[in-house]
């Protein structure tokens, strides 16, 4: 059982499918903290500053914004939310987009 936020997991599920090689982790992900700007971006817990960094998924949300999934070094490392509209886009928003039923961003 993870015990991260739902909107983050249910973003993770998505574009992570089932048997994609990294979906490994996510019994082990912790976010450590969110973006301040309100956009709910997460940042997760134990990756090294300064290693490479990779977009490793992505999906769209409608023509409003996308989600990218950044892994440093092949480790988990960040999942963003940009929009292309204001009021800014929330990974609620893209989990409810996705498929997922999350309003929790905690």
């Amino acid at each position: 059982m993870t015990l991260l936020p739902a909107d983050v997991a249910h973003v993770l599920d998505v574009l992570l499918p089932e048997g994609h090689p990294l979906r490994a982790q996510l019994p082990h992900l912790r976010v450590e903290s969110r973006c301040r700007c309100g956009c709910s971006t997460a940042l997760f817990a134990g990756v090294e500053d300064g290693a490479r960094s990779d977009v490793v998924a992505e999906a769209a949300i409608g023509s409003d914004g996308e989600v990218f999934l950044f892994a440093e070094d092949g480790r988990l490392s960040w999942l963003e939310v940009c929009s292309w509209t204001d009021p800014k886009l929330t990974l609620a928003d893209a989990a409810r987009f996705l498929g997922g039923e999350s309003s929790d961003t905690d």
